[in-house]
């Protein structure tokens, strides 16, 4: 008898016991069901990995999650069907590079980006090289990529700002002087200054400029500031200059150009003329006239659509297309809209006269080259010839000179130079001026004749024939290539290349020496072609010109303590209303903890400046407190601001009567010690103690602020608080409620079960309004008090602040009320104090500091 044996587990206190024969059914069986299963594990594998996350590490790219081409061929289809789940969309295969950068896809790929904002002819160098953004219906260049905001204050201080212009509208009246003057004397009003019909600009010498308002409505309703000027009239009509038809015209800003044009056709009783081409001709012509005009049509070719497409991609204009043409047959007033078909560029600095005189060299006329359109007009005009060779002479002496504000302000120059790409260096170089002149070569500055501003750029057909018949930059690279013996000397072909009639007008910058730097911002403008824009531009540049964008106008008009946009003018509440949403979506996308809570710092209105309030607020008329607030303008009136600088000087002791109280007066203020200032600080009125306080911290060398608000209590804080907490549990109550739901449905499905979505999206929105309203209110009803809205009452504001190199402080453009002025003045005078000073305030901050200011005459 055999004995069981002890088997593994007998030392924990038992005894198994195993059978001495296997099944082997039952072990195939279990087998057969083993091998299933890692056969399905093997077909489909469950990893929480990505497809692309299972390669080993040397074969693993970033690009794997974006370009399923990058992962091995087999693994490509189990990648997208997981990148579709994640809810990525399907990729559309881009054309390559190469396809996309040749020249008729690239020339159709601009056309078709054109189609929304419009491009300047300099907007590809742009583009690679500046901020671009949208304004006024435009592509235009903000600020460049550098950092060049030091740079460009010295080029418009000693050197030369470059700046493309060509966006502002140029609109072409022709008429009577007395009919035009007319007009325009609804438009505008005498006490702005002189009118469009002044001696000074009706003899074509020099550029004015007008306020412009709607018809009527001054002093409110301003649409901006406007140049004009007049075409020179030829030496036979200068007797008959009264009733002769002139023609005038006037550049003003994009946005105001809409309402400007309603205007004059409105005042000027026009009607619409449809299906005239570009080609006009001021006089009727004759039958021979015109046979020779149909043989020309006929002889030329039709331009082939590609050519077309070339054309209107290199003008940016409608030079080759229709053109707005308006007429009143009575008074024979035409009007022609010549938006984007003329090119203007500005200069800046003491330096553009230098760059302009190397790029712009006159054209030297040569009787044995072939003949343009500069040798048939010396052959029909014989005055052409003696003009041209008096804008020579005169421009040649001016190589001489130092600055443009050495010449005769706002003077006029029409010169046919060379094609600007023949005077353009190897290498970017500085322009340098000339010796000084001696004081017996300064004659030509005084006797300046009348033809100096004759120019074909007056004639639309000349500028259309200028831009059809210049050679492309392309065609010029070619014939360079194939002519040029030797690199850099002049090929025959460009001796022929025809004259470019340009128009130079100067401006004098600051001419107020105890209100700003004496001559800042003087320079030159250049009225050119279209069609020329780039070849002049890349001229300009090459000969040291600091290229600039729209964040320079701000700049240098800041720097000559104006402002580029007045408040109450049609560009100024576009770019205002512009700012305040900007702005105002900038402060919501912050979290709650990291915003300024304003309503602490008793800031009423952080993001814009609200004029029509302050204006309320400080009206004495008690209805009109009541009522909604009310519309306010610009003072402009030359003899008021007179008057009210005298008295500000002290040299008037009576405050002048007669100002207005809805209007607001424009200050220049300067810090008078430490301070920085943000846009749209408080101005605001001192009192006694502050001026005393003032007076022990000069004594003791304290530059502490003179006042400092105190922490206002924030009402909305609790409510915001509840609203939150509400909102949430809002959102969780749903959220589990459809998770509920999903549960339940899941019980009784045999599928995946999907349910509608939250649909909380308006909840949220209003949820956000509510804690806007909340955060800011800003409406009318709970603007009340503007004027005393902190512990000293606010009587102005200053929309733009910065750091002003011509100072060396910071400086601000503000607007008060005339009656917080009065009561400023009022206080200066009955503290002793000599300088008048007011208190400013940034809206990020609760110190006061002091500040004084001066009165700009020229608004």
């Amino acid at each position: 008898m055999t004995s069981n044996k002890l088997e593994y587990d007998s030392a924990l206190g038992g005894s198994v016991s195993l059978p001495t024969h296997v099944q082997t059914y039952r072990y195939a069986a279990n087998v057969v069901q083993e091998i299933r299963q890692l056969i399905d594990e093997v077909r489909n594998p469950v990893s929480r990995k990505l497809v692309f996350q299972t390669l080993p590490k040397h074969m693993r790219r970033r690009a794997m999650s974006h370009h399923p081409k990058r992962l091995p061929r087999k693994y490509r289809a189990a990648h997208r069907s997981q990148m579709s789940k994640a809810g990525k969309p399907q990729q559309t295969k881009r054309p390559s590079r190469k396809h996309r950068r040749r020249p008729s896809n690239l020339l159709r790929d601009y056309l078709r980006r054109q189609r929304r904002q419009v491009w300047l002819e300099t907007h590809i160098w742009h583009a690679k090289r500046f901020h671009m953004v949208e304004r006024w219906g435009y592509r235009l260049p903000q600020a460049s990529c550098d950092k060049t905001y030091r740079a460009c204050y010295r080029a418009s201080a000693e050197h030369c700002l470059l700046q493309d212009i060509s966006f502002f509208a140029c609109i072409e009246l022709k008429g009577k002087v007395t009919d035009l003057s007319a007009g325009f004397s609804r438009l505008t009003s005498p006490k702005c200054g002189f009118s469009i019909a002044a001696k000074t600009y009706t003899t074509g010498r020099r550029e004015g400029s007008i306020d412009l308002f709607r018809d009527g409505k001054y002093p409110e309703y301003a649409l901006g500031r406007a140049c004009f000027m007049w075409r020179p009239l030829d030496s036979d009509d200068t007797a008959n200059s009264e009733e002769i038809s002139r023609t005038l015209w006037v550049w003003i800003h994009p946005s105001a150009y809409p309402a400007l044009l309603e205007e004059l056709i409105k005042v000027f009783q026009l009607i619409s003329v449809n299906s005239i081409q570009v080609h006009i001709k001021p006089d009727e012509p004759s039958d021979d006239e015109c046979i020779d005009v149909q043989k020309k049509d006929k002889s030329s070719k039709p331009l082939k659509p590609k050519e077309q497409r070339r054309l209107q991609f290199m003008t940016k204009s409608l030079a080759f297309e229709r053109i707005k043409r308006y007429r009143n047959e009575k008074s024979c007033i035409e009007l022609n809209d010549l938006k984007d078909a003329i090119n203007r560029f500005r200069l800046t600095g003491h330096l553009a006269q230098s760059v302009l005189v190397q790029a712009f060299k006159p054209k030297q006329i040569n009787e044995n080259t072939t003949t343009t359109w500069l040798h048939k007009l010396f052959e029909e005009n014989t005055h052409s010839k003696s003009t041209h060779e008096s804008q020579s002479e005169f421009w040649e002496n001016c190589s001489e000179l130092s600055s443009p504000g050495e010449l005769l302000s706002n003077m006029i120059l029409a010169l046919n130079i060379e094609d600007p790409r023949l005077n353009r260096p190897k290498k970017r170089t500085k322009a340098l001026p000339a010796q000084p002149l001696n004081p017996t070569g300064l004659d030509f500055l005084l006797n300046v004749k009348n033809n100096l501003g004759q120019s074909v750029l007056w004639n639309s057909e000349v500028r259309d024939e200028l831009c059809k018949s210049m050679i492309v930059p392309s065609e010029y690279s070619k014939l360079r290539a194939k002519h040029a013996a030797v690199p850099g000397a002049r090929c025959q072909f460009e001796e022929e290349m025809q004259a470019v009639p340009v128009i130079l007008i100067q401006r004098p910058g600051s001419q107020l020496a105890q209100y700003k730097r004496l001559c800042y911002g003087c320079g030159w403008d250049v009225i050119a072609p279209a069609g020329y824009g780039m070849s002049i531009w890349l001229s300009l540049i090459m000969w040291g010109a600091k290229p600039g964008g729209l964040r320079e106008f701000e700049t240098v008009a800041r720097e000559m303590g104006t402002e580029e946009y007045l408040p109450d003018t049609v560009a100024g509440r576009v770019l205002a209303t512009t700012r305040h949403q900007e702005l105002r979506a900038k402060y919501f996308r912050k979290p709650p903890n990291k915003r300024h809570n304003y309503q602490k710092l008793a800031i009423v209105s952080p993001f814009r400046a609200p004029f029509p309030e302050l204006v309320r607020d400080w009206t004495t008329d008690a209805l009109q407190k009541c009522s909604a607030p009310s519309a306010f303008h610009i003072l402009r009136d030359r003899a008021l601001l007179q008057q009210l600088l005298l008295h500000i000087q002290g040299k008037l002791k009576v405050y002048p009567e007669g100002i207005p109280e809805n209007c607001l007066i424009q200050l220049q203020l300067r810090m008078k010690a430490r301070g920085n200032l943000e846009d749209f600080s408080l101005i605001c009125l001192p009192t006694r103690g502050d001026f005393k306080r003032n007076l022990r911290q000069i004594k003791n060398e304290n530059h502490d602020p003179v006042f400092t608000e105190p922490l206002a209590t924030d009402k909305s804080e609790c409510v915001r608080k509840n609203l939150r907490q509400m909102h949430k549990k809002l959102l969780k109550r749903l959220r589990a409620r459809r998770v509920r739901e999903k549960r339940k449905r899941q019980e009784t499905s045999n599928t995946r079960v999907y349910i509608s979505p939250a649909n909380t999206a308006t909840r949220v929105a209003e949820q956000f309004q509510r804690m806007c309203k909340l955060w800011l209110p800003e409406g009318h009803k709970e603007l009340y008090s503007v004027r005393n809205q902190c512990q000293r009452e606010v009587f102005g504001y200053a929309p733009t602040a910065h750091f002003s190199y011509t100072e060396a402080t910071v400086c601000a453009i503000g607007y008060v009320t005339p009656a917080g002025l009065k009561k400023l003045l009022q206080l200066c005078c009955q503290t002793n104090v000599r300088q008048p000073m007011c208190l400013m305030r940034s809206p990020k901050s609760r110190h006061y500091r002091f500040a004084c200011f001066k009165l700009n005459l020229n608004v």
